[in-house]
């Protein structure tokens, strides 16, 4: 189970909702969301994480980390930036550069936004 599947659960248990309860505020089936809970799916549609988080009262840029994506709000910025984008994906490229100079490079840079 990684980490979304247990707080997916904890959060349904927490605010007392069945599977189907969440299933259809969600737009999925009962099935799906207990395979998300067990850890059996992991790549949820982006509106079914949207609609997850609005749901359970998660922050909804959290869960698509959880799920291991860019969230939507992140897309956009880099969508409106495109040099933004290209510097990230040039740095993150850059041998030459230590995993520590990289993290340094890119705060900085966020920092001016």
């Amino acid at each position: 189970m990684n980490n979304a599947s247990n707080v997916l659960r904890l959060k349904r248990a927490e605010k007392k909702y069945t599977l189907d309860t969440v299933a259809k505020f969600a737009g999925v089936s009962t099935n799906y969301i207990a395979k998300l809970e067990k850890g059996a799916s992991s790549n949820p549609a982006d509106e079914v994480i949207v609609k997850l988080a609005r749901t359970l009262g998660l922050d909804e840029d959290w869960l698509f980390y959880a799920f291991d994506k860019i969230p939507l709000s992140t897309r956009k910025v880099l969508k409106a930036n495109p040099t933004l984008a290209k510097a990230i994906s040039e740095i993150s490229g850059d041998e030459n550069l230590t995993d520590l100079e990289k993290e340094e490079f890119l705060t900085r840079t966020i920092d001016c936004f």
